[in-house]
């Protein structure tokens, strides 16, 4: 499970710039950065990150002769000034965060949405089908398994729809394991080893498909409502119009490549998808919900 979330989101970066490599009609810069969140490759080291992105930028700079320069980024204020500066040219932001900084920078504006339609983005709290646990607030002074690569929607989850006001996960929870692959979480969550499994989406449906039997002796209390997808974020007056429209259309046309298909389909990504009409009404929604931190 740990490697293919890597995997999701080195490919991610590799899409990125294949949409790059599709910039023909405008006037190539020497270099394209990209802004990237370090919460998106929380559960990689930075020496195997560095090693990872190599091969990326060469076949870039082999092919187009752009150099493409990864920026691995704190914080969303970060990267949303960085944005806003004109320091990188595209960013790429969980979908609240990027709806918190444009509260903060508001010239932001969304590029397209990186989308899984197998698997929407939510969060599920599992139990043992035999447990007493019939919703979260039966969760205090219980055992808790966060699954490796569960994604930062996850963590805003947690924070304010399961744990009360002013209360730390430390306090709440009798005990935490935060170091468990997500299919070792449900096995012991299955052997009685734990109480719950806090998880991500695809790792959870992942699990179904291949040891349904298993996954038959345990029990969702609670879904999380669909949050925003990735968002592909940028500042219009800080790149040239031409290039936009070139990588945009390059990222849009990802999935009708058959190898970057391939790719897509191995990480669960459906495709890279246009910006929907009502976005601003769910980053308002996503706001009053999890506002800014």
């Amino acid at each position: 499970m740990r490697s293919k979330f890597w995997l999701f989101s080195l490919s991610l970066l590799g899409i990125l710039l294949y949409g790059i490599c599709q910039v023909r009609a405008a006037e190539k810069p020497k270099s394209v950065r990209i802004g990237m969140m370090r919460t998106i490759f929380k559960d990689t080291p930075d020496s195997l990150l560095q090693i990872l992105m190599k091969p990326f930028s060469a076949v870039m700079e082999s092919q187009t002769g752009l150099s493409g320069d990864l920026v691995m980024t704190p914080s969303y204020d970060k990267l949303g000034k960085q944005l806003s500066d004109g320091d990188i040219q595209v960013g790429v932001f969980h979908g609240f965060e990027f709806a918190w900084a444009k509260l903060k920078y508001p010239e932001l504006e969304p590029l397209m949405l990186a989308v899984n339609n197998k698997a929407p983005l939510k969060s599920y709290v599992v139990v043992a089908d035999n447990s007493d646990i019939k919703s979260v607030n039966d969760l205090k002074g219980k055992s808790v398994s966060f699954a490796r690569g569960n994604r930062e929607h996850c963590r805003l989850f947690m924070e304010h729809r399961i744990l009360p006001a002013n209360t730390s996960a430390g306090k709440f929870f009798s005990k935490i394991n935060n170091n468990a692959d997500a299919e070792d979480a449900f096995d012991g969550l299955a052997a009685g080893e734990v109480d719950s499994v806090l998880t991500d989406s695809a790792p959870w449906e992942s699990f179904q498909t291949q040891k349904p039997g298993t996954a038959g002796k345990l029990r969702v209390v609670m879904i999380s409502e669909e949050f925003i997808p990735a968002v592909i974020g940028y500042n219009p007056k800080k790149l040239d119009k031409n290039i936009r429209d070139s990588f945009k259309k390059g990222m849009l046309s990802a999935s009708e490549n058959p190898k970057s298909k391939r790719m897509l389909e191995f990480v669960k990504i459906s495709s890279f998808e246009m910006i929907p009409e009502d976005f601003s009404a769910q980053m308002v929604e996503m706001l009053k919900s999890y506002p800014a931190q």
